[in-house]
């Protein structure tokens, strides 16, 4: 596999990756502004269809939907789901700087002027600090190769079961 290819592969699995819940109202709040606030489901769907498109190639005998069925077998919605309430938790984020994440997410003028500023430029290198952090974890890498293992299995096999063109 190209090394861009892996990599991609390995900070988007771990951005999928399942992580512990912590209990706690306080918690509970801050996971329902999340929920209710980013667009955890566009991204999902986003990031499983690039990853589709990227694992198509390899799979030419398998149709794109199947690929696409795959991926979320294995690369659910929920692990993505836990990742972000870790990601946002209240241990690395305040409450002034997730309101910033959730406005900036929310309207893209207001991104564009986060990104101006030296307070929008420090909470984007700590989010990609923290994002760097999670990619490196050797748990979180081990997770994401055997998920990605799994995935290219069934892939094979279903490619196996193909009728020839």
């Amino acid at each position: 596999m190209p090394r861009y290819f892996s990599m991609f592969l390995v900070v988007l699995l771990v951005t999928l990756g399942g992580c512990d819940q912590h209990a706690g109202e306080a918690h509970t709040t801050r996971q329902e502004k999340i929920l209710a606030q980013l667009p955890l489901e566009d991204a999902y769907a986003h990031n499983i269809a690039r990853m589709a498109q990227l694992l198509a190639p390899r799979f030419a005998g398998v149709p794109q939907a199947e690929i696409d069925r795959v991926l979320r077998e294995h690369l659910t919605v929920e692990d993505q789901r836990q990742d972000l309430f870790r990601l946002y938790s209240e241990e690395n984020f305040s409450d002034a700087e997730f309101e910033l994440v959730i406005a900036a997410t929310a309207d893209p003028a207001k991104a564009r002027a986060l990104n101006q500023s030296l307070e929008g430029r420090q909470l984007s290198e700590k989010l990609t600090r923290l994002m760097r952090a999670s990619a490196n974890d050797p748990a979180a890498k081990q997770r994401a190769a055997q998920r990605m293992q799994e995935v290219e299995q069934e892939l094979r096999e279903r490619q196996r079961q193909a009728p020839a063109p």
